[in-house]
């Protein structure tokens, strides 16, 4: 599953990877599958190169997301937290030159 979303003029590009965890010693899969988000940042929506990424992003406890929705809507809170902080710091460094 693959998502485009804007913020703030760029594009967020998040896309779901399905991580099957490793058998156990006694051989018995409990059938759970986790969910990875891959984040990549675009300055804007041509796609042209990536400010960022391609990032995997896992739920703020270390543990993967447990649905495709849950890892999408996580890869897109990161995203827009990352463009904020990403505008939020040119437009610093550009009052400081002023």
């Amino acid at each position: 599953m693959q998502r485009l979303y804007s913020h703030r003029g760029h594009a967020i590009d998040v896309s779901v990877e399905a991580q099957c965890p490793a058998l156990p010693a006694q051989g018995n899969f409990n059938g759970t599958i986790d969910y990875i988000a891959v984040l990549t940042i675009y300055s804007d929506e041509s796609k042209g190169e990536p400010i960022l990424g391609p990032v995997r992003v896992e739920r703020t406890t270390e543990h993967a997301f447990a649905s495709e929705a849950e890892a999408l809507m996580g890869g897109f809170s990161e995203g827009r937290r990352y463009v904020d902080l990403h505008i939020e710091s040119d437009e610093g460094s550009l009052q400081g030159t002023v």
